[in-house]
């Protein structure tokens, strides 16, 4: 990712986050469990893809595709609901990805439960 990728995305996750946090369905700083969504490109690896992400603490599963399609990879990490604690963990996981082929393809959350 160039440095105006990188610029752009981070601008994409405050403006997103800060949007959701005008609706007030959950206050800032709310415990959440954010989820990453990476794809596989033509070289990627997942089994270090993976390594990785277990080194840095990471939580990942296979999402299994279609016959003849890639998997793709999820990540669920604990954070909480602030643009840099999201943020943070987009472009540390962004930056594991990308060497090993695979794309973000965005993210989400789910609120724990009650």
């Amino acid at each position: 990712m160039t440095d105006e990728q990188e610029f752009d995305q981070k601008a994409a996750t405050y403006y997103s986050v800060a949007q959701f946090l005008d609706e007030g369905k959950l206050p800032e700083g709310s415990a959440i469990e954010l989820e990453l969504f990476f794809l596989p490109t033509d070289s990627a690896d997942q089994p270090a893809f993976l390594k990785a992400l277990k080194t840095f603490g990471y939580h990942a599963e296979v999402e299994r595709g279609k016959t003849g399609t890639r998997n793709s990879v999820l990540v669920t990490v604990p954070a909480r609901m602030t643009a840099d604690d999201i943020w943070l963990h987009e472009d540390r996981t962004t930056k594991l990805a990308q060497p090993r082929g695979f794309a973000p393809d965005g993210w989400g959350f789910l609120e724990p439960d009650a």
